[in-house]
């Protein structure tokens, strides 16, 4: 019975009527390679690294103000940009992290996008990286820093009237800024 079902098997096989000469000619290795190659690199060409249109920013800005980082490549095309404060992930393509507040949104330009935040203060002040998810490492670093309003603190608090010769001490303290 075992050997009856191996012949129907090999007869059905479609393995029966190869139009090769040999098994040798199934596996060509010169054709494969060949295709290999030519695959190769076509994803090179469509892999290639994009390049930053944007450039570095060293930004001294108000508090209070709205602060845009550019990020801006010449081929965005299957790739995806990641943001990060400090070494910390804010952004990843089109999404800000939740943990982050809302004054901190990504406006979607064609290449890239700038990195929007509003009322900017003093916990702001980082380095902010813009990268792309590419094999070589390509990033682009803004550093921003936060200028505050300074508080002063004088003595005395009060409007001083002096007769001429008379002596008085004032002082003057800065707080923040």
């Amino acid at each position: 019975m075992k050997l009856s079902l191996y012949l129907l098997f090999f007869l059905l096989s479609p393995y029966e009527s190869v139009p090769y000469d040999s098994i040798q000619d199934l596996y060509d290795t010169e054709y494969q390679y060949e295709e290999m190659d030519n695959y190769i690199s076509e994803e090179l060409q469509v892999s290639r690294t994009p390049a930053f249109i944007s450039r570095p920013l060293k930004i001294l800005e108000n508090e209070g103000s709205t602060l845009r980082l550019p990020c801006f490549v010449d081929n965005l095309d299957g790739f995806v940009l990641l943001w990060r404060k400090n070494n910390t992930i804010i952004a990843v393509g089109d999404q800000v992290i939740d943990s982050f507040e809302e004054r901190i949104h990504l406006e979607k330009k064609s290449g890239g996008n700038y990195l929007v935040i509003k009322q900017a203060s003093p916990t702001d002040e980082a380095e902010y990286v813009c990268s792309v998810s590419a094999f070589m490492k390509t990033e682009i670093r803004h550093d921003v820093r936060i200028r505050v309003k300074p508080v002063i603190h004088t003595s005395p608090k009060q409007s001083l009237v002096l007769q001429e010769g008379d002596s008085a001490e004032l002082s003057c303290h800065v707080q923040a800024g």
